[in-house]
């Protein structure tokens, strides 16, 4: 009797673990290690990787001023693990040497301002919104604490180089 309800349950365990959805494969290899009990951990170093490759897709992109609609701002990747920054202001400035990154509070940025000297802030993203506030400034046209919106219209960002000006 024993070995028939054991062989029935291994039947129902086996049909049940067949219908079973497979979770979607990510785009980025996991790594892990072996636990003591056999069990798959993934490491700390690649759980960050992946929050930041997340994030990262968040904030690339172009967005236009959402009250001036000439002006953008751009971010983009870097050739290391920085990001390049970009800021049009409406009427009053346009910060093309900015160097981002990425943090918990958002993405911060130094720049230089009109006047050649050292500017810097926080960038935010909620959905397709993005606001810049500057939190370092000695330029007597920004003050710190000034935030500008933007609205995200592509994935992909107009960076300017020199040789475009």
């Amino acid at each position: 009797m024993k070995r028939k309800i054991t062989a029935l349950l291994c039947i129902g365990i086996l049909l049940l673990g067949g219908c079973a959805e497979k979770p979607a494969k990510q785009d980025v290899p996991k790594q892990s290690v072996v636990g003591q009990e056999g069990k798959e951990q993934e490491t700390e170093e690649q759980k960050e990787k992946e929050q930041e490759t997340a994030d990262d897709k968040m904030y690339i992109g172009e967005y236009a001023d959402s009250d001036a609609g000439g002006m953008n701002l751009e971010i983009g990747k870097g050739d290391d693990s920085s990001y390049i920054v970009q800021i049009g202001i409406a009427g009053l400035t346009y910060l093309e040497d900015g160097v981002g990154e990425l943090t918990a509070e958002g993405m911060k940025f130094t720049a230089t301002d009109a006047a050649g000297n050292p500017i810097s802030g926080i960038i935010t993203v909620e959905g397709k919104n993005a606001v810049v506030i500057f939190t370092d400034s000695t330029w007597e046209y920004l003050e710190n604490g000034d935030s500008f919106q933007y609205i995200k219209s592509s994935d992909i960002p107009n960076i300017r180089s020199e040789s475009q000006e």
